[in-house]
């Protein structure tokens, strides 16, 4: 009796470290500012863009402003989008134009604290600067605010959705939500994320609620996810869907970073997608 209470108490005291660490370095697995590519703005001035700096409460972040590559007398819809957390928005400047030859104009919006940007990222603070980063996409002159279509790749959907939480507190009007948004394999919530690791959800600090704010978006929006992601299981999709008032989406065969497996081929489908 005695030698399994000792073990008992040894496995609690193991979950107590293990949770303990985990809170300390939680950011620094959610955001892996270390572990980041070199920013490299060449990539960003070859592909014909401009970098612009934005105030936000920490100091300055960065977006990248790939104009339309189509000749039109109208004003170019536009994409939007937020990356992953091991990348930086240096890096999908030269892929993107797929899209601006189709008369996408294409805004890359950088997190604090990750390449050239300054601040520390928290959900708190891409939330501010996403708000940023919308509402200069929203007055500039050159873009159709109407036809404005999101892209959030892993964490950057939380990015974008985080957006639909300044909708309640007046940072975005309601009027003023995006015509399009695309989802890629995207995790349900933070918690969700803690909970399949055994951790305790009150720890969580940067809780990214992606369902609840997803549910708050009324327009046509397109998800994709790997069946084979353990990274963030596919049950993120489904519960993201349930929420969904007019939702495609596509099951890849793969995992988390190698989908979409054909990169023309989805960007044609958001193409087509945007143009229903």
């Amino acid at each position: 009796m005695k030698s399994i209470l000792i073990i008992l108490l040894s496995l609690a005291l193991i979950y107590l470290i293990y949770c303990g660490v985990f809170y300390v370095l939680q950011r620094g697995i959610l955001f892996p500012v270390s572990q980041l590519p070199e920013p490299n703005a060449d990539l960003i001035y070859s592909a014909d863009g401009e970098i612009v700096r934005l105030p936000f409460s920490q100091g300055e972040f960065e977006m990248a402003y790939l104009p339309s590559l189509k000749a039109s007398d109208n004003l170019a819809p536009v994409i939007m989008l937020a990356h992953g957390n091991g990348n930086i928005m240096d890096s999908w400047a030269p892929s993107m134009d797929i899209m601006r030859n189709k008369g996408f104009a294409v805004v890359l919006v950088e997190y604090p604290g990750y390449g050239r940007s300054q601040g520390r990222p928290s959900y708190q603070s891409i939330k501010e600067t996403m708000a940023l980063a919308y509402q200069w996409v929203l007055d500039n002159k050159e873009l159709d605010n109407k036809k404005i279509t999101l892209v959030g790749r892993s964490m950057g959907g939380g990015a974008v959705l985080s957006l639909f939480d300044g909708m309640l507190d007046g940072t975005i009007e309601q009027a003023d939500q995006p015509h399009r948004l695309i989802l890629m394999s995207t995790y349900s919530s933070i918690k969700d994320l803690a909970k399949a690791r055994w951790l305790p959800t009150n720890l969580i600090k940067d809780p990214f609620d992606n369902v609840q704010q997803f549910a708050k978006y009324q327009g046509k929006s397109y998800l994709i996810h790997g069946d084979k992601d353990k990274t963030i299981p596919i049950g993120s999709l489904h519960k993201l869907l349930a929420v969904a008032k007019d939702a495609k989406h596509r099951i890849y065969s793969g995992g988390h970073n190698d989908i979409p497996d054909d990169w023309i081929e989805f960007w044609q489908e958001v193409a087509d997608f945007i143009e229903e």
